[in-house]
């Protein structure tokens, strides 16, 4: 019996292929938010560093610059948070591309299994015909 030939096989690959593609652009979309994550957990600890020296401090010059510097840091946590809402939205994309293309890989892989199950039962099936067939023609030649 000749060998198993799907039929789809082409557009199987090609919905492999294309769900790897998304993957790795989802794979990059959350490094994107890891990046931005850390950003922000680099300004906590920024944060929490100078408030320990912030209650000692006397100066009021110094005070003043500390001040200033929690200033900064929260217009950078407010820009950070921006830039974390436009990266989950478009991780949040990325995540249903894949999704979908899953989906229309394991369609087509179920189909694949299920003619692959047919073809093995008519692989046996035509075995067995072929074992009578010789055994059926060993015992005509017996006699």
């Amino acid at each position: 019996m000749k060998k198993f030939q799907f039929k789809m096989q082409k557009i199987l690959d090609l919905r492999h292929f294309e769900q790897q593609q998304a993957e790795a652009e989802l794979g990059k979309a959350n490094a994107e938010v890891a990046r931005i994550q850390r950003e922000l957990d680099s300004i906590a600890r920024k944060r929490v560093s100078t408030i320990k020296n912030y209650d000692t401090e006397t100066d009021f010059s110094v005070v003043n610059q500390i001040q200033q510097f929690f200033t900064m840091l929260d217009l950078k946590k407010e820009e950070y948070l921006k830039e974390m809402v436009q990266a989950q939205m478009v991780a949040d994309e990325k995540r249903a591309v894949v999704l979908e293309c899953m989906k229309k890989t394991k369609s087509l892989e179920k189909l694949r299994e299920k003619h692959f199950a047919a073809w093995k039962k008519e692989a046996v099936r035509q075995e067995e015909i072929m074992v009578d067939d010789v055994v059926t023609a060993k015992s005509y030649s017996g006699n």
